[in-house]
């Protein structure tokens, strides 16, 4: 289920763990935070796998920490797996995230037929480490991203989220749904 947030967060003087931030929508959040907050502090935490061109992400991390020089917030950046509970506990505790966003997963439709053990570490153990630290340390909000892949052989575009996503056509997609599943759940109990 997708909900629009109707209240403006402030984010200024909290810390924000954002997970995948080497990628491209992970690195454009990080930047934009340190540009526009004021306070606070910013995590980054990426396995820094080969799937996408390592040089790409060294290039945005680059970038990131460059931003973060000129910038009044805390930027930290962790190499590391989501997947990896004391890794993820230490954060949690150390630095005590606010605001969790999720980002990290191993992508990709084709990958997952003959990899598929690299996906249920990360989107199925990772994900449930991050929803689990978030549930025992006080996170104010988590958002995490999902993939149009859940929609399988859906004709109709565009797709909507009253649109069935009953029947996906990869493990990559079938992982992502279950993390829609597992959100849904955890933000019920």
């Amino acid at each position: 289920e997708v909900t629009e947030m109707k209240q403006h967060i402030d984010l200024n003087g909290k810390t924000i763990l954002v997970t995948g931030s080497p990628g491209f929508i992970g690195a454009n959040l990080v930047l934009r935070l340190l540009k526009e907050m004021s306070a606070g502090t910013v995590i980054s935490l990426d396995n820094m796998n080969d799937y996408y061109d390592p040089a790409l992400k060294e290039y945005r991390l680059g970038l990131i920490e460059e931003t973060a020089k000129a910038s009044p917030v805390t930027h930290i950046f962790i190499k590391g797996s989501i997947a990896d509970k004391t890794l993820i506990d230490h954060i949690f505790t150390e630095y005590r995230p606010a605001i969790v966003v999720n980002l990290a997963a191993q992508a990709g439709v084709r990958y997952s037929i003959d990899h598929p053990d690299v996906y249920i570490e990360s989107n199925l153990v990772g994900f449930y480490t991050i929803l689990e630290a978030c549930r025992h340390h006080g996170v104010e909000h988590l958002v995490y991203a999902s993939s149009s892949s859940v929609y399988g052989g859906n004709t109709k575009v565009p797709f909507s989220t009253e649109d069935p996503v009953d029947h996906p056509v990869s493990l990559y997609a079938a992982t992502k749904k279950s993390n829609e599943l597992l959100a849904h759940a955890y933000a019920k109990l």
